[in-house]
C-alpha cells in the first residue's frame, strides 16, 4: 500500500487546508492526475497523485488542516 503525502508547497509553508478531494475511495488514479486541492495563505494548488492505482482510504477529510508531509490517503498501486 502506498501512502500519499502533502508535498512541499513553498519555502515557508508548513500547513494548508485540504479544500477538496477530486477522487473518492474505489476510484482509479494515474500518476500526475490531480487528486486533491490544497489552499494556503500563499497558494491554491491541485496536488497530483504520485502513484497509479486505486484509492483505498482517505485519511483526512476535506475542510481539514494538513501539515506538509502528512499522509492524506492510501493507494493500492497497480499490480498489487
Amino acid at each position: 500500500m502506498a501512502e500519499m503525502k502533502i508535498p512541499q508547497l513553498g519555502e515557508s509553508v508548513t500547513e494548508g487546508l485540504l479544500a477538496s478531494w477530486l477522487k473518492e475511495p474505489g476510484d482509479h488514479v494515474d500518476v500526475d492526475e490531480p487528486l486533491l486541492e490544497v489552499t494556503t495563505d500563499k497558494v491554491n494548488v491541485e496536488i497530483p497523485s504520485e502513484y497509479s492505482g486505486v484509492i483505498e482510504e482517505i485519511l483526512v477529510p476535506a475542510g481539514s488542516k494538513v501539515e506538509i508531509g502528512s499522509v492524506v490517503c492510501r493507494i493500492r498501486p497497480d499490480g498489487e
